[in-house]
């Protein structure tokens, strides 16, 4: 596909603001968690129920947002996205109980925040850059999301201090409704779905029937298997990081400036680690930039393991962060590159499902062990092996026959 550079600094600008945008989704979450719980007369265990609906809805239609992109295209697919948000957050700010929650939130976001982020935007990139590009570009779009961590979250906390749910829905609304929506529209215009949609008859009905077969292949699997590491690490972090360095530290004199610290540098070297794994891959083999990359995040977690000061804490925060969005950018682009044009959507969904999969693993796990232990080492050895056979994996891939290109190849070429 010919596409104009104007067209391509386009797509990169609203793939940036809409995935800026859709980090509210769970940001303004995480902030309300305990006021959402109030307001519900539940207690915590039992309204964390609409946490584990979201992880567990994104796991679930990652594959059926992938298929969705096949049939209608990726621009399509990130306005289905949009439309979805402006419809929960309409309601949540006009209506509020637990089980209308619980569906709005735990499904009905999930599908949103899906179609607008990772499988769709990993697709668009595929079709509209060149392949020398095409890290650096996903890298720059996806970065919208550490963004709007980065940014959102201090505005999430000074408004919780005084605006209740409603009206950050309300909020949220707004900005779906008058930003989000005609950029995506916007996109749509530039990038229709004829542009993205070839129709082969018998040909696409018999990819339709065999794309399946592809999940049993050693070639998925081990794809599967190396994301794995990526989703068990991304969860230790989100959920488990924070409460072990806040006992570790507890009754210390830096205690919340040691926490706060390293992650706002884990943040940061998120950002700079991106553009940084985007730009290199136009000189890597893209397996060997995996491997690479599980190693440092493997090395970081053993020096977590044992960080008793601020310094350890600044190096695991920097070596960690600097692969945080890489292990997602460089399996994104393998996986497209390792599938036809009918399929990759349908099979990268499901890749991203086996991440999800790991990130429920690694959450109740880790919290059954620190029940069990007090302690949580096991989770963080664990998490370090899971890193460690994605070493392997990567290796495996660099030395068979299906990622053998050069690096200026590390992507399908559109067919």
């Amino acid at each position: 596909m010919d596409i104009s550079r104007n067209k391509q600094i386009i797509a990169i600008f609203v793939g940036v603001l809409v995935t800026f945008w859709a980090s509210s989704i769970k940001g303004s979450y995480q902030v309300y968690f305990l006021d959402l719980a109030s307001m519900c007369g539940l207690g915590r265990g039992v309204f964390s129920l609409t946490s584990a609906l979201f992880g567990l809805s994104i796991g679930i239609l990652s594959p059926v947002v992938g298929w969705i992109c096949d049939r209608i295209g990726p621009a399509l697919t990130i306005l289905s996205g949009a439309v979805v948000a402006v419809f929960v957050y309409l309601l949540m700010a006009v209506s509020f109980n637990f089980w209308l929650f619980l569906v709005l939130f735990g499904v009905l976001a999930a599908y949103a925040l899906t179609a607008m982020t990772f499988v769709p935007l990993a697709l668009l990139v595929d079709r509209i850059f060149d392949s020398q590009n095409k890290g650096m570009a996903y890298a720059a779009i996806t970065n919208g999301t550490a963004i709007g961590f980065m940014v959102l979250s201090p505005f999430w906390v000074w408004l919780n201090t005084f605006v209740i749910w409603q009206d950050i829905s309300l909020i949220i609304f707004g900005v779906f409704a008058v930003v989000i929506l005609p950029a995506c529209i916007w996109l749509c215009r530039v990038f229709p779905r004829r542009e993205f949609i070839s129709e082969t008859g018998a040909e696409s009905h018999e990819d339709d029937l065999k794309w399946h077969q592809h999940l049993r292949k050693p070639l998925f699997l081990l794809l599967a298997l190396s994301f794995g590491g990526c989703g068990a690490s991304m969860a230790y972090v989100d959920v488990h990081l924070v409460p072990m360095l806040q006992e570790r530290f507890t009754g210390g004199e830096g205690e919340a400036t040691i926490v706060a610290s390293s992650l706002s540098v884990l943040g940061a070297a998120e950002l700079i680690g991106a553009f940084l794994v985007g730009y290199l891959l136009r000189f890597s083999a893209p397996a060997l930039m995996l491997s690479l990359l599980y190693a440092v995040r493997g090395a970081s977690m053993l020096i977590v393991l044992s960080a008793d000061n601020l310094l350890l804490c600044m190096i695991f925060a920097v070596l960690f962060g600097l692969t945080y969005m890489g292990t997602v950018i460089v399996t994104s682009l393998m996986c497209l590159k390792a599938y036809g044009e009918k399929v990759k959507g349908k099979i990268f969904g499901c890749l991203f499902t086996v991440h999800q999969v790991f990130v429920f693993g690694t959450v109740w796990l880790g919290g059954l062990s620190y029940d069990a232990t007090q302690s949580y080492s096991f989770i963080t050895l664990a998490v370090t092996g899971l890193c460690f056979v994605s070493v392997a994996t990567g290796l495996v891939f660099y030395f068979s026959d299906a990622f053998k290109d050069k690096p200026q190849s590390q992507v399908a070429t559109p067919s």
